[in-house]
């Protein structure tokens, strides 16, 4: 594992053909660049002669981010092709809402991410997508924003789905958004983690739900211990905007990893942290939260967390935490303890 991000080749790839496209478009005006992971797409806007607006989902590395896109109008707009098939339809709605007619839409990612078929996705709001640009198992489509377009659904609340999830205390509606990790159900870790619960010391303390996603193990908790303190915690603002929701009145803090919390501490931490970034295999987020966690627990704090067993952990949670356990060993996954 490595506590440093690195841009795979996909993001590679797909900003380097993207600029590409752009150096040999016609620029002009505000240029909505969409959920971009590498700066080279922002530059290339620039160096085309375009005014550059990034809007990102994602707190990463210091970056602003939003849950829904600037007001325009926008005269073109790039799209980094996110990693669901539902979370890329509404970004093309999204954008369809703020270019003017007669705007282009670039859409780019890898291949093998579905760059191929995303025109399926994108034709009945934008017209026909066609590929201006392919090479390195990546691709580039441009559809053109039409008179005649349908509307679009281009507000966050005509994306909100609700569901009905399985609460200590009954079942409970819950509120989800296209692209949120587990989109409307409980997904075998998560549900692996909810299993021990009952046995984590939280009543009266404060607990962190780390990389929260819409909120669901904090929910439990808090269910479960009605007078426990928590927080939530992602790098996704729009987990927030469903965690704020489905929690009313709960803390929120947006934070790429545990940037954003400077000195506070709890009691105890529970995650089920992504190991994926698209395609990509990482344990970037994992090893950043058992590295980290030791700096925002009390003295007599404890990190519980959920993984796939395949990910070989004892080695960094004992070089980590003065005690360990596994909790739960449930088929594919496994629950870790780890105690100052």
């Amino acid at each position: 594992m490595s506590l440093r991000r690195s841009a795979n080749w996909r993001d590679r790839a797909a900003a380097e053909l993207m600029s590409g496209v752009l150096h040999r478009a016609a620029i002009r005006g505000n240029v909505l660049v969409m959920l971009e992971n590498l700066p080279a797409v922002t530059t290339a806007v620039i160096e085309a002669g375009g005014r550059a607006h990034s809007w990102h989902r994602l707190a990463r590395e210091g970056r602003s981010a939003s849950a829904w896109t600037p007001e325009g109008p926008f005269q073109a707009a790039t799209l980094r092709l996110p990693k669901a098939k539902d979370e890329l339809d509404m970004a093309v709605h999204a954008a369809a809402s703020v270019l003017e007619v007669g705007a282009p839409l670039w859409v780019y990612g890898a291949n093998d991410e579905g760059a191929g078929s995303a025109g399926r996705i994108i034709e009945p709001l934008m017209g026909p997508a066609r590929t201006v640009g392919s090479g390195g198992r990546s691709r580039v489509l441009e559809a053109v924003r039409p008179v005649d377009a349908p509307s679009p659904r281009g507000t966050l609340a005509e994306w909100r789905r609700s569901t009905s999830l399985e609460f200590p205390s009954g079942p409970r509606e819950w509120i989800s958004y296209p692209g949120i990790f587990s989109h409307g159900r409980l997904d075998a870790g998560t549900r692996a983690l909810l299993e021990v619960m009952g046995r984590l010391p939280a009543a009266g303390r404060r607990v962190l739900d780390f990389a929260c996603g819409s909120g669901v193990i904090g929910a439990f908790l808090s269910a479960l211990e009605p007078t426990a303190r928590l927080d939530f915690l992602d790098v996704d603002a729009l987990a927030l905007v469903a965690v704020s929701e489905n929690v009313p009145g709960a803390r929120l803090i947006l934070s790429d990893g545990f940037d954003a919390l400077e000195h506070e501490r709890y009691a105890l931490i529970v995650s089920n942290p992504p190991y994926h970034e698209g395609k990509e295999q990482t344990g970037y987020v994992i090893e950043r939260l058992v590295r980290g966690a030791p700096d925002h627990l009390e003295s007599d704090g404890s990190l519980v967390l959920v993984t796939q067993r395949r990910l070989r952990l004892a080695t960094l949670m004992e070089s980590t935490f003065g005690t360990v356990d596994v909790l739960l060993d449930a088929g594919p996954h496994r629950v870790w303890f780890g105690g100052k």
